[in-house]
């Protein structure tokens, strides 16, 4: 009985060593597996909801460690307390956060944003892309970003052109905003069709086309030139063709809200040599690269702040995509082009009718002119709106589908002469072509 005795205590220290140890490393680890899950959660829903889980939830642990480490004793008991606590606690906040979630999501679809921009001289080239793509039925918004200094533009949309179809119905009739400056227009779900987009200011200048289909991603067309788009940290192609040894224009879309871009091109895949390296564009915003001369060949593209962005370039010989066609200059009209007139040293007698109209705040002054009749006149107009072109042309009536005169635009501030051909005796009217709802006058001829 005595040997029995001293031999049964060593089995009790074994026990007495382990269990404290492998208590506090199996509470780690389900708390650490807690935490992991509750990572999860937090990845599942908005960036406020889940700023104000994390918040509440550690504010609890801090909670419930500190009643535990008031105990005048912790034992084993007191920690698995513990851990249970901070396990409920995670389960309800978590639980409600997801309701939470759940909930802003069912209250309606999420807008997303369009980037356009008028860049600088867009009263002449226009808007930097000429066609754009939403979703059908759903809001969105257009990222409206005036680079154009000085120089008033807006973002309208209709169902047709006005100017063409005085029945289409206007669905949004931005702020007008002067560059450089930026404004988000919000604009009302819109059934799946093609709709007119245009400056205001310059409805003949500034257009282009919205489609929207159920679907389609929101951002530039594809057509009319190199286009490529970035939205939830990836490009929406991965294939871009340009014409060899041919400059070439690449319009970037970054529909990543607050997220930094950019296209650059390499050599390879190593991004050692760079070819081209575009500017960084913050979303929602938009940036028409100019790419130099590259030769033909495969190269590599990418998004230098986020490398797993990224994609090839095939360069070929006499095809690819480029910038789309330059606008086409503004039309003079079917009367004998207008030329420089005769200087005072000159043989030629000058016109007997001459007369000065100012264009000034986008309006004309005087708004009613009188030149004689079957005569060769002169109409000198003084454009004062510095980076806004204006010219003027004479129609035969008010519905302006035949023009007797169309003066070049230019834009100011400067100055030009239009030699006006012989007109019959009679009444008619004239405006700008760029802004033809505010710039409009009456010729009297006679």
């Amino acid at each position: 009985m005595g040997r029995k005795d001293r031999t049964s205590p060593p089995t009790g220290p074994r026990q007495s060593l382990w269990l404290p140890i492998a208590i506090p490393l199996g509470l780690l680890a389900i708390i650490g597996l807690v935490l992991w899950g509750f990572s999860r959660v937090l990845l599942q829903v908005e960036p406020e909801v889940a700023t104000i889980t994390a918040l509440v939830i550690a504010s609890a642990i801090v909670a419930i460690v500190a009643i535990a480490a008031s105990r005048k004793r912790v034992g084993n008991g007191t920690l698995l307390n513990a851990v249970v606590g901070v396990f409920g606690v995670g389960m309800v906040v978590s639980g409600a956060a997801l309701l939470v979630g759940q909930s802003a999501e069912e209250g309606g679809p999420e807008a997303v944003a369009v980037a356009l921009a008028a860049p600088e001289g867009a009263a002449v080239s226009g808007f930097d892309v000429t066609e754009l793509t939403a979703p059908a039925d759903s809001p969105f918004t257009i990222a409206f970003n005036n680079q154009d200094p000085g120089v008033p533009h807006n973002v309208a949309v209709a169902t047709a052109d006005p100017l063409q179809d005085p029945g289409a119905e206007v669905l949004l009739d931005g702020e007008i905003i002067t560059g450089p400056m930026q404004l988000d227009y919000e604009v009302s779900p819109l059934a799946e069709a093609d709709y007119f987009f245009y400056c205001k200011v310059h409805p003949t200048t500034m257009t282009g086309t919205l489609t929207v289909a159920v679907g389609a991603e929101p951002g530039a067309g594809g057509s009319g030139g190199n286009a490529i788009a970035a939205a939830g940290l990836a490009f929406d192609t991965d294939e871009l063709s340009f014409e060899a040894d041919t400059p070439t224009e690449l319009t970037f879309q970054n529909n990543d809200a607050g997220v930094a871009h950019n296209v650059a091109i390499y050599t390879d895949e190593s991004a050692s040599e760079s070819l081209f390296v575009g500017e960084l564009v913050t979303g929602v915003d938009s940036m028409t690269y100019e790419i130099p001369k590259i030769p033909a060949g495969s190269y590599f593209f990418r998004c230098d702040i986020h490398p797993s962005m990224h994609g090839t370039v095939t360069v070929t010989e006499g095809t690819g995509g480029g910038g789309g066609p330059e606008p086409p200059p503004p039309s003079e009209s079917a009367a004998p082009p207008p030329s420089e007139p005769p200087s005072s040293s000159s043989s030629v007698p000058p016109p007997s009718g001459a007369v000065t109209v100012t264009a000034v705040n986008l309006l004309f002054d005087p708004t009613e002119l009188s030149l004689p009749a079957g005569e060769t006149s002169t109409i000198t107009l003084d454009n004062q709106d510095g980076g806004i072109p204006h010219n003027i042309a004479i129609y035969t009536d008010d519905s302006y589908s035949k023009a007797l005169y169309t003066g070049e635009l230019f834009p100011g501030a400067a100055t030009k002469d239009y030699e006006i051909p012989a007109l019959e005796p009679g009444t008619y009217p004239f405006r700008c072509d760029a802004h033809p709802t505010t710039m409009l006058g009456t010729l009297t001829v006679g």
